[in-house]
């Protein structure tokens, strides 16, 4: 084969692998995005007899929309990032609203949703995030969930869940911080289940919760 004949080949050849590769990508990858990060400050209040108990944080949300050629039935993902916000109520006793319910596989983004949220803030009643507490906050299997109207019954006369809302904000997302504050809550919630919960636990325990619900992505 002469020589410009054969280079000739080698670029038609050269090009059909890059127009092979590039269809490839736009298949794999065409029409695939991701949203402008929302960003979404969660704030509680419980009242106390020594006064009002306050905890804030940050969740950032990312949404990935499926590309055109996925079935139309799959919307995207959303990625969060963040940690639970907590009250101290004293005493060793604090309230966390978790980000991750791994009871009914509800992350924090379908509470933080617009129509999960009301004008003042505040959540509808079924989209509002799972509210827990530990009798031994070094204890992870003494947790227990709260209900929003039932902090007196859980803590005594005088605690009262004031608000529980979620705002807009430009604040970077939370992370880390309850790592540091509470070192054997994280360590052992980042255990595998069956070497921290007495056996044997049925499906629907709190006890099978982890430390995803308190913050994601997780601290090592």
């Amino acid at each position: 084969m002469p020589r410009t004949n054969l280079l000739n080949w080698a670029v038609r050849r050269l090009v059909i692998w890059l127009l092979v590769l590039g269809g490839g990508y736009l298949l794999v990858f065409g029409g695939s995005s991701t949203s402008k990060p929302i960003r979404k400050k969660i704030s509680i209040e419980v009242a106390t007899p020594n006064g009002t108990a306050r905890g804030a944080s940050v969740i950032e949300m990312v949404h990935s929309h499926a590309p055109w050629w996925y079935p139309a039935a799959v919307k995207g993902a959303t990625s969060e990032r963040g940690e639970a916000p907590y009250a101290d109520l004293g005493g060793r006793r604090y309230v966390f609203v978790t980000i991750n319910n791994q009871l009914d596989e509800r992350p924090i983004s379908e509470s933080l949703l617009p129509e999960s949220i009301q004008a003042d803030g505040s959540f509808q009643a079924n989209r509002t995030p799972m509210i827990v507490t530990f009798g031994d906050i070094e204890d992870p299997n003494t947790i227990r969930k709260l209900e929003p109207g039932a902090f007196e019954r859980a803590f005594g006369s005088g605690y009262r869940l004031v608000s529980l809302t979620a705002t807009d904000t430009q604040d970077p997302p939370t992370n880390g911080t309850l790592a540091q504050k509470f070192p054997v809550l994280h360590r052992q919630l980042s255990m595998p289940t069956r070497q921290r919960v007495p056996q044997p636990y049925q499906r629907g325990d709190l006890r099978v919760i982890n430390w995803r619900a308190f913050e994601t992505p997780p601290t090592p």
